[in-house]
């Protein structure tokens, strides 16, 4: 049991994806906050969007190559016991180099070879589940975690039988100024009072929201809203003639909170960004990634319609058409969206990362 006057070191695993890695970093910053002396690596696979996340953060970080399945009977697959073996032996001389208390996991196929190292360890592990439906990495493992912070409370049920599990929400970074909309805009050169909606795509962009708010624009010119429009590395967007000074267009905003405080309506899609959403308390359009694995998108999207927080339009039913409808619809009934927000609120929870820290610290033994 660690000691509240010596430095501690712990393992975040995972990563690959913004839905994954975010989570991670949230919780890390939390971890800081309360305990400044403890010392926080980041085990990756080493893809761009955790080199730049990490850019410049006081976190060591290390790359750990990760076998996973390949898709269509790839021959591969049939290595896959001897390379996971690897990965986990890899693993736990990493775990034991780095005297590692507590290894967190953020999911994906990244965390495996970590999580069953921290297991062989006999290191507490706590796994960070951002959807209704578990990925397949959290529901293999939860057996051998010592505690599931979950998003929402369906996920119990996903889980192996005798998993003990709290619903802490999914980390987010600390939520500041959540109502400085006019703030927002100007930073970002918006006018402060025009009708405004943030379209984006996760980490790695979208490239079906992108070409669909590229339509939408073209039928939306002479409306009175403004655009701010994340395009990931995967799409571009030219902005128009007619939105200049209405439309600001970035692979990724550095400061993307920004976005959310000067968003009357987001549209996105309904992975792990939804939980950033939600702690503004933001109405949203939701359009699910259609091969998203077990269909967790779906169902994280249902979830929040049945909220009351969101609309939620099929991947392949969004064309430019059905954006600008309903994003008029939606400015035009300021009612409907005042609702809409309400719910959010009600849903989000941007107290998770220091909810996620406490358990953590409960499990070191450290009381701050």
């Amino acid at each position: 049991m660690a000691s509240s006057e010596e430095s501690v070191e712990i393992v975040i695993a995972g990563g690959g994806t913004g839905g994954h890695l975010f989570p991670g970093l949230a919780t890390a910053e939390a971890l800081t906050a309360l305990v400044p002396e403890a010392s926080i690596t980041f085990v990756g696979t080493g893809r761009p969007v955790e080199e730049r996340a990490l850019a410049g953060k006081a976190y060591g970080y290390l790359i750990l190559p990760a076998p996973r399945l390949e898709r269509n009977l790839h021959p591969l697959n049939l290595l896959m016991p001897v390379r996971f073996a690897w990965a986990v032996a890899r693993a736990a001389r990493l775990l034991r180099k780095l005297r590692a208390a507590l290894v967190i996991g953020t999911g994906g196929y990244g965390s495996a070879p970590v999580i069953v190292a921290s297991r062989l360890r006999r290191t507490p592990t706590i796994i960070l589940e951002q959807n209704i439906i578990p990925g397949l990495t959290n529901r293999a493992l939860s057996r051998l975690a010592t505690l599931a912070c979950l998003a929402f409370e369906p996920s119990r049920d996903w889980l192996a039988a005798g998993v003990k599990a709290v619903v802490t929400g999914n980390p987010v970074r600390p939520v500041r100024d959540a109502g400085d909309v006019a703030g927002a805009r100007a930073r970002l050169g918006l006018d402060a009072e025009t009708f405004t909606a943030f379209v984006f795509g996760g980490s790695l962009g979208a490239r079906r929201l992108v070409k669909a708010a590229r339509e939408a624009l073209e039928q939306l010119a002479g409306e009175d809203m403004q655009f701010i429009v994340q395009t990931g590395d995967a799409a571009t967007l030219d902005v128009p003639p007619a939105w200049e000074g209405r439309l600001v267009v970035r692979p990724f905003f550095d400061v993307i909170y920004d976005c959310y405080r000067a968003a009357d309506l987001v549209v996105c899609r309904a992975g792990g960004g939804v939980a950033e959403v939600l702690a503004f308390g933001k109405p949203m359009v939701l359009v699910p990634y259609p091969f998203a694995a077990h269909g967790h998108q779906e169902r994280n999207a249902a979830y929040v319609e049945q909220e009351g927080a969101a609309v939620v339009v099929p991947d392949a039913s969004l064309d430019g058409t059905r954006m600008a409808s309903l994003i008029t619809e939606l400015k035009r009934d300021g009612g409907r969206r005042a609702a809409m927000a309400r719910a959010s609120r009600e849903l989000g929870r941007p107290d998770a990362a220091r909810r996620v820290a406490r358990e953590a610290l409960n499990l070191l033994g450290i009381k701050r």
